[in-house]
């Protein structure tokens, strides 16, 4: 990874959330898997507004990021649309879940 653009960063990862329609089961699991992984991750960006982030802030995000795809069960190829995006927005050299 290299250094993250923040606001960029935060903004893709926030509008996947908010662009990707929920496939999941139940309301329950949609607060624990969408809608507290989302404040963490507002949290985060607050708490981190004046530096840059570091690679395991980073790879937190994202490993909330792929709590809530996994909770809208969320096909494969957006998953890696939403994955292109946030790592060209936020100047990452790698995004993959691999990586999560």
């Amino acid at each position: 990874m290299s250094e993250t653009n923040n606001g960029a960063f935060f903004g893709a990862v926030l509008k996947a959330i908010a662009c990707t329609r929920n496939n999941g089961p139940d309301d329950e699991t949609y607060e624990t898997g969408v809608i507290e992984p989302a404040r963490r991750i507002r949290e985060l960006e607050k708490e981190t507004a004046d530096r840059e982030l570091t690679p395991a802030e980073t790879e937190r995000v994202l490993g909330w990021l792929e709590t809530v795809l996994d909770t809208k069960c969320t096909p494969d190829e957006e998953r890696e649309y939403h994955r292109a995006g946030i790592a060209e927005a936020g100047g990452l050299t790698v995004v993959t879940r691999e990586t999560l």
